[in-house]
């Protein structure tokens, strides 16, 4: 295909019929007539050497090779929609684009909820879709373009990648209220003793308690392992277990749950995090207002 000779209005239809599944319905999304949609069908269906869509009852099924093309046409499509909306500047208030950000559980609780707090005042139609995914996954989806930033702890993810530090935090160990043993303070002794939920995330083979008192010669008991940190300190106040979670996360549970925290009997290095974007996003007016807004609820609320 000569990209010379395609019209790239047809990308806009083909993307119609996909959402919309009707060549009617099509045409009113994009205000054409029947006869122009279907014009523009058999355009398509002869630049791409496929029927596309085919027609099943009152739908118009996409064919495999549709399938494989919507991905690729919806980011053409979201592309240049980003590019005719910011010309150079952006206007929050008015813009509604999509920011794609990838976070675990603990960006989820502690960041979140602020971040969407100041765009419903600054930002009304701007919206945001999460993913989670793993630390190598996250390199990937950055490169590729399904991400627009991830959200996480340190991480070197290249030359191409760029950072900025957000805040840190620290964990604590949480027990319930009425814990049979634990009281006002948390001696190494007790530490050693109990029994915990630990947290597991696919690409971290050990957590930083563990690789501690393994240095130590000591090793704590986990009966229970989750890989949703937002689980955890529901599951310790119904429980004898302990659990290492997030100073932060913490603080998001402490008013409502029947729990406590306490300092851990032994010192870790406190957890620093980060916004990560690729450097095709560095000029970006709309991706740095993002990455402004984020910072200052970040510094305002934590250190």
């Amino acid at each position: 295909m000569n990209l010379a000779d395609f019209d790239l209005n047809l990308l806009v239809v083909f993307d119609a019929i996909y959402k919309e599944k009707n060549l009617t319905r099509a045409g009113q999304r994009l205000n054409l007539s029947q006869p122009a949609i279907s014009h523009a069908l058999n355009r398509l269906r002869n630049a791409f050497d496929d029927p596309l869509f085919v027609r099943h009852g009152y739908q118009m099924e996409p064919t495999p090779l549709t399938e494989e093309l919507k991905e690729n046409i919806k980011k053409v499509l979201e592309l240049t929609e980003r590019t005719l909306e910011d010309r150079g500047s952006f206007d929050p208030y008015r813009s509604t684009r999509t920011f794609y950000i990838g976070m675990q559980d603990y960006p989820m609780i502690v960041v979140l909820p602020r971040l969407i707090q100041t765009l419903n005042e600054s930002a009304p139609n701007v919206n945001i879709r999460t993913f989670h995914m793993s630390i190598e996954g996250r390199k990937t989806a950055l490169e590729d373009g399904k991400l627009d930033m991830v959200i996480g702890i340190r991480q070197d993810f290249g030359s191409s990648i760029f950072q900025q530090y957000l805040f840190k935090d620290n964990e604590v160990c949480i027990f319930r209220r009425d814990h049979p043993t634990i009281k006002e303070e948390l001696t190494l002794e007790q530490y050693l003793q109990a029994e915990f939920i630990g947290l597991s995330i696919s690409d971290i083979k050990q957590a930083r308690i563990d690789r501690r008192l393994k240095e130590m010669g000591y090793k704590r008991k986990t009966r229970l392992t989750v890989e949703n940190e937002v689980t955890i300190p529901q599951l310790v106040s119904r429980s004898d277990y302990l659990a290492n979670i997030a100073r932060l996360v913490a603080n998001e549970y402490l008013p409502w749950l029947p729990i406590k925290a306490l300092p851990l009997p032994i010192e870790l290095e406190e957890l620093e995090f980060f916004q990560y974007w690729h450097d095709r996003h560095q000029k970006d007016p709309g991706h740095n207002w993002l990455r402004q807004t984020i910072k200052k609820v970040c510094s305002t609320q934590y250190r």
